[in-house]
């Protein structure tokens, strides 16, 4: 159809994964790259993530093309097995004869090892690429790291890549995946194409076709890059539809017209083409001028009415309002003057205190308590801790005042290292129970710090800190994530690989890099981000 229009010896915008027509953009570099470091000779887990049409099967398809011929690969696209069924589907794939009736877990499991092993001693390599990992049961996971647990003093005897969506970050994120999680020797997410990088795709996809010329205008590449968010599953879908629209209409060139068109007939109604003056923008302009026309003219209309006839009322209402505020001010007033005598008084008894001796300050406190609650007795009010007695002050009426400068006095007794003393008319009891208050305080404050220097060794998520952390912190980009036990792990951040200890933005020092995460520091602060992950 429009091949021969276009001089195409084949269709280029197929979404068949076809090794052929894969476009090494930096990021696919990558990831390639990323794939093959993991088969190096640590073996373990290897992992590819991305969203859903960003070419990572077809990474996978180009990576056993440029497999060692000292390599048995074995591929399976379908995971939604059971453990079993996983087991039974790697003998197919690595040709390992089994009784199809019968065969428990064990057997298949004695027989894989057997592979293992025949194969290390003909120096053969195995491999294991799942697609679609992200539908892997958690017990199938753990199964898989089970069979990776037979390993030499060098190198593990099979190496596992679950190439999956972004959810697959998610389902290792699981406590009982984390020895599965430690494991893995190599993470990358695939990104979207950015604009650049999508007029590069279409003129790569059309020269392998044998096309040489832009088909393409500038207009029609950003309607692309805006329509498909850079995925290039959605880019072939729309550059497909998009040529035979052109071949329809007899263009030579494929202009944003044809690919607004080729949007709606591609990917749904969601792309519709409507004419400006019926898009939603212009409606809310619209509507937003309208108001801003009638508010003007409801304050042409205010400040020109002639309002002599409101005169009288408008006097009322102004005396009655100054009535009304003058009798508040004269009960505030009225209160004020309370709270004053209030906080004088027990400013005094404060002052009697800090001068006298230790031997008065239990009578002292005694007679503060009678005076902010008249109904709780002497010796019973000493029986509880003081912050006890604070907190019964803050319920009695007016008492807001009285309750912060008693709990100044409790403080600075608190504070003080003196010896308590009978003195006449405290009993033997009620100095007991003094002292035994005194030391329970003691106690809670030592607690209550000790409590507090432990949670301040927790780390929280960059989303859980405070917000001039996070406006402080740079955008930030975890491209890769390289986890290693010595310490020698490394994290591309914004394009570039960092290290422990490096700084990655300004006054963002790269702490330590743990499995699936790593923590940084900001000023003193601590916090930690998802190995791969991004912050803007």
């Amino acid at each position: 159809m429009y091949t021969s229009y276009f001089g195409l010896e084949e269709k280029p915008f197929s979404i068949a994964p076809n090794p052929d027509y894969l476009f090494m953009s930096d990021r696919h570099r990558e990831a390639l790259n990323h794939l093959t470091y993991g088969l190096g000779d640590t073996g373990g887990f290897v992992l590819l993530t991305g969203e859903v049409g960003t070419g990572k099967t077809t990474i996978s398809r180009r990576l056993m093309e440029n497999l060692p011929d000292n390599t048995q690969a074995a591929f399976i696209l379908n995971p939604t097995l059971s453990s079993q069924e996983l087991l039974a589907t790697l003998c197919d794939e690595l040709k390992i004869r089994y009784r199809k009736t019968g065969a428990t877990l064990k057997i298949l499991t004695d027989k894989i090892q057997q592979k293992l092993l025949k194969n290390h001693s003909e120096n053969v390599n195995t491999l294991l690429i799942i697609d679609e990992a992200q539908h892997l049961q958690p017990e199938v996971l753990e199964q898989l790291r089970l069979l990776t647990n037979l390993e030499t003093n060098t190198k593990k005897l099979l190496q596992v890549i679950l190439i999956g969506q972004p959810e697959l970050q998610q389902l290792l994120q699981r406590r009982d995946l984390r020895q599965l999680a430690q494991r893995i020797t190599a993470r990358y997410h695939l990104l979207p194409l950015n604009k650049q990088e999508v007029d590069q795709y279409l003129k790569h996809r059309l020269s392998v076709a044998k096309c040489f010329r832009n088909i393409f205008d500038k207009s029609a590449v950003n309607a692309i890059h805006k329509t498909c968010k850079g995925i290039p599953r959605l880019m072939n879908l729309l550059a497909e539809r998009a040529l035979m629209n052109a071949y329809n209409s007899n263009n030579a060139v494929v202009n944003r017209k044809i690919v607004l068109q080729a949007a709606h007939d591609a990917l749904g109604d969601e792309y519709l083409v409507v004419p400006w003056w019926q898009g939603s923008w212009v409606k809310y302009t619209s509507l937003a001028t309208l108001l801003v026309l009638v508010s003007l003219a409801g304050v042409w209309w205010g400040t020109t009415k002639p309002i002599a006839t409101g005169y009288l009322y408008d006097g009322l209402a102004s005396e009655a309002k100054v009535t009304s505020t003058t009798n508040k001010i004269k009960t505030l007033q009225a209160e004020l003057d309370e709270y004053r005598a209030l906080v004088n008084q027990v400013v005094d008894e404060r002052n009697q205190i800090t001068a006298s001796s230790n031997d008065e300050v239990a009578n002292l406190v005694v007679d503060k308590m009678a005076i902010v609650n008249q109904n709780i007795d002497n010796s019973q009010s000493f029986e509880n801790e003081p912050q006890n007695v604070i907190n019964t002050a803050v319920k009695k009426p007016n008492s807001g005042i009285i309750a912060e400068s008693v709990k100044e006095i409790v403080d600075s007794v608190k504070s003080k290292d003196f010896v308590v003393e009978a003195v006449d008319g405290v009993s033997d009891e009620l100095l007991a129970s003094f002292q035994s208050a005194i030391a329970e305080t003691k106690q809670v404050d030592e607690s209550a710090e000790l409590a507090e220097d432990e949670s301040n060794t927790s780390l929280v998520s960059l989303a859980k800190m405070p917000a001039w952390v996070q406006d402080g912190v740079a955008s930030l980009q975890f491209e890769m994530h390289i986890y290693a036990s010595d310490g020698q792990g490394w994290v591309r951040v914004n394009g570039r690989d960092r290290y422990e200890g490096d700084y990655i933005a300004r006054e963002l020092l790269l702490s330590e890099i743990r499995p699936q995460e790593v923590v940084l520091s900001f000023r003193g602060e601590k916090f930690t981000m998802l190995a791969l992950s991004s912050w803007n």
